[in-house]
């Protein structure tokens, strides 16, 4: 696992957020729509599946496997399976889609 195949800033950027949508699909994931207040926290947890963040307004501070990852609008995030990961919304929150792989 590498920095660089997890998180790829700018991946997004320009583009409309039906199209952001039809992106994370075409990669085998389902986006579900997130919004975070300032301030709003996830703390250090895993799951069995691997999750991918499209992020579409503000910014998220993001710790995965023991990498600070800081998150905006146009980025994108690949979280893999039972990795450790949390996070903390910035000063604007953050909205941003939460993605399971599909089976």
């Amino acid at each position: 696992m590498t920095s660089l195949f997890m998180y790829q800033p700018d991946f997004y950027k320009g583009l409309e957020e039906e199209k952001i949508a039809e992106s994370v699909k075409a990669e085998g994931f389902n986006p579900i729509r997130f919004s975070n207040a300032t301030g709003d926290s996830y703390s250090p947890h895993k799951h069995p599946e691997t999750k991918l963040l499209a992020f579409l307004k503000g910014n998220l501070e993001v710790k995965v496997g023991g990498e600070d990852f800081q998150c905006k609008a146009g980025d994108k995030l690949v979280v893999p399976g039972n990795t450790l990961h949390s996070s903390v919304a910035g000063p604007e929150g953050c909205e941003f889609f939460w993605s399971e792989k599909l089976l």
